[in-house]
């Protein structure tokens, strides 16, 4: 899985958002609010990675365990999914 094109992570004011800058950003309006977990994922789905992938980078970067890598994991990409920004 890939985060499509043209999504940009900002920081702005200390918090973390997601615009779309691709030529077709019809995919969502605005910003979409990140917290640095979810920042973290975004940054790493600019490269074709496996949900695996993911859950390894989480434990590498934040020390956390397996389940919690998991759950974090998972709740980023529904939500990336609920507004269509992932290629499967």
């Amino acid at each position: 899985m890939k985060i499509k094109d043209g999504i940009i992570v900002s920081r702005v004011d200390g918090n973390y958002v997601a615009v779309d800058a691709g030529i077709d950003g019809q995919r969502f309006n605005g910003m979409l609010k990140l917290n640095s977990t979810a920042a973290f994922v975004v940054e790493a789905l600019k490269e074709e990675t496996t949900l695996e992938e993911l859950q390894a980078k989480m434990i590498k970067e934040y020390g956390i365990d397996d389940k919690t890598a998991a759950e974090s994991v998972e709740s980023v990409l529904g939500s990336l999914r609920s507004v269509n920004l992932i290629k499967e």
